[in-house]
């Protein structure tokens, strides 16, 4: 047989089968398909978001029951398509991108004829299912739970409650209900040429959100295709494939030296203080700041930022944003700074993962019901990524140290003024002006000057260099910096302390080959002992 012949043959045996896809099958189909694919096919086929939205929700409550079988919903959709001439295609197609072979080849069909006729990886490729749907169901594909937490709290920011929803499916559908994105209809079934594709705000946080940045840019390719290519005949639209894998961003780690030797760093210090012989500051009654009691020498205060997400201020309000990675590990160092402070009779309190008004709230909380005149030093810890001179909160915003300074300085602090403030910063992210960059600006800006007097400020690494964090262990500088207070609290005072952790980190990572040089500045007016120092 020629090849026309064998091509004309292949398309009339397509079209002959497609006439028997009729009312009686797809109801028998329906229990081949599993709850999540139907929901995929729901939010592909169905044309009014309201509707889909409204029988998915009843679904996802149902569907984990046996009477699930009873909502028929491809069949509801085929009843009320009939009339479309092209309805029997559209089902073909939008069960070849969700790729249900079975179903297909139920249906009589060959998988790879069907597959070279429609595509299915090229998002730009659509002849009937619309084409940004096509781009926004695989967005659904390769979100991951985490991913999707990231996604829900980023609409929150923009007063979008989707909280109750289990699948990403139902949140564009919300989406599009509460017109925070419109899609366009397909070339076939464009009426009004006004009628424009705005997904630009989803694209905005998607690419906000570790791994994914790849996938908004394709979705900013078609939405900018179909806006622009009103004139593009039908059915089909022409484009070049994108071929892409949208596989998550590895994790930043330690070298692998690093990794093997970071269990040794206790033993390094244990070695580095047995033969000092350790002796108390004589002149500690005059020359220090007092320890008015011993049982409760102050207050702890620990931020843990270990997830983060995309939100509107951070989108909005940064001429330059960055995805920014969970920080695993970070919880060894919050429970390691707990440890360490609670057995210097410090009393602690911690929380984790809030947005840059919630930190504010939670160390104005702190210092209105916690702090008390007994109190002789306020330690504040803020483990988190951060730029030059700021710390990123939870919801990607930046957060300014110097203004944290000045609410520690401020009227509604009076409890803490004359007393030392010590705050410690775990912040570990590239720098602002460079965001290809692994180097970090944790640090301080260059010319930064404490103005505020009983301040000492310690950043994990001096402007420049990386700090290091491994996943498993925590990070190096407060693990170092934990080990080295609980050896010398009762001995030394911090200045000296600080100066031994400095020293350690910078050696032990340069004999890594990964340079890291933690800095502290001080307005300290005495010497600042957290404990009284034994003789």
């Amino acid at each position: 047989m020629l090849r026309r012949d064998a091509e004309k043959h292949q398309q009339e045996y397509f079209f002959d089968k497609i006439r028997t896809i009729n009312l009686e099958v797809i109801l028998d189909i329906q229990k081949d398909v599993d709850p999540y694919d139907m929901i995929s096919l729901v939010f592909l086929l169905y044309k009014v978001p309201d509707t889909a939205l409204q029988r998915l929700i009843v679904f996802q409550r149902v569907s984990k029951d046996v009477s699930y079988n009873n909502m028929n919903l491809l069949y509801d959709w085929a009843l009320n398509v009939q009339t479309s001439p092209t309805w029997r295609y559209e089902f073909l197609e939008a069960l070849t991108i969700c790729r249900l072979y079975h179903v297909i080849r139920k249906l009589g069909f060959n998988v790879s004829h069907v597959k070279e006729r429609y595509l299915p990886r090229n998002l730009n490729v659509c002849i009937y299912v619309n084409p940004m749907k096509k781009a926004l169901y695989k967005l659904c594909e390769n979100i991951n739970a985490n991913n999707l937490l990231r996604l829900k709290k980023a609409l929150l920011t923009y007063d979008i409650d989707t909280s109750e929803y289990e699948v990403c499916e139902l949140i564009i559908l919300q989406l599009m209900c509460q017109k925070f994105i419109t899609l366009s209809q397909n070339n076939i079934e464009r009426t009004y040429r006004n009628n424009k594709c705005e997904v630009e705000k989803l694209i905005m946080i998607v690419e906000n959100i570790s791994g994914f940045k790849q996938i908004a840019s394709e979705i900013r390719e078609i939405q900018n295709k179909v806006n622009n290519d009103s004139s593009l005949p039908s059915p089909q639209i022409n484009s070049t494939p994108v071929m892409s894998t949208y596989a998550a961003d590895p994790k930043t780690k330690l070298d692998d030296k690093l990794e093997e030797n970071f269990l040794d760093v206790c033993q390094l210090h244990a070695e580095d203080v047995s033969d000092v012989i350790l002796k108390s500051d004589t002149k500690f009654a005059t020359d220090s700041y007092p320890i008015k009691n011993t049982n409760r020498i102050g207050i702890c205060c620990i931020i843990n930022q270990e997830e983060f997400h995309p939100s509107k201020e951070s989108i909005e309000g940064n001429i330059q944003t960055y995805v920014l990675d969970n920080r695993l590990g970070s919880t060894k160092d919050q429970l390691a700074l707990e440890r360490t402070m609670s057995s210097l009779n410090f009393k602690i309190r911690s929380c984790c993962n809030v947005n840059h008004k919630d930190m504010f709230k939670f160390i104005k909380y702190v210092i209105l019901n916690d702090v008390c005149p007994e109190d002789s030093i306020f330690v504040l810890c803020i483990l988190s990524h951060g730029i030059r001179g700021h710390v990123y909160a939870a919801d990607s915003v930046k957060v300014k140290v110097e203004d944290i300074q000045n609410l520690l300085d401020s009227d509604e602090a009076s409890h803490l003024h004359g007393i030392p403030k010590v705050l410690i910063l775990q912040a570990c992210q590239v720098d602002e002006q460079n965001a290809h960059s692994r180097l970090v600006a944790d640090g301080p800006l260059p010319n930064y000057f404490l103005r505020k007097s009983d301040f000492l400020i310690y950043w994990a690494t001096a402007p420049e260099y990386e700090a290091y964090r491994d996943e498993q262990k925590g990070s190096i500088f407060i693990q170092i910096l934990c080990s080295m207070i609980a050896k010398k609290a009762r001995h030394e005072h911090l200045y000296d302390i600080f100066t031994k952790v400095t020293d350690l980190v910078s050696g032990f990572c340069g004999k890594l080959k990964c340079a890291q040089v933690p800095i502290f500045e001080s307005t300290l007016r005495k010497k600042l002992y957290m404990q009284i120092p034994q003789l």
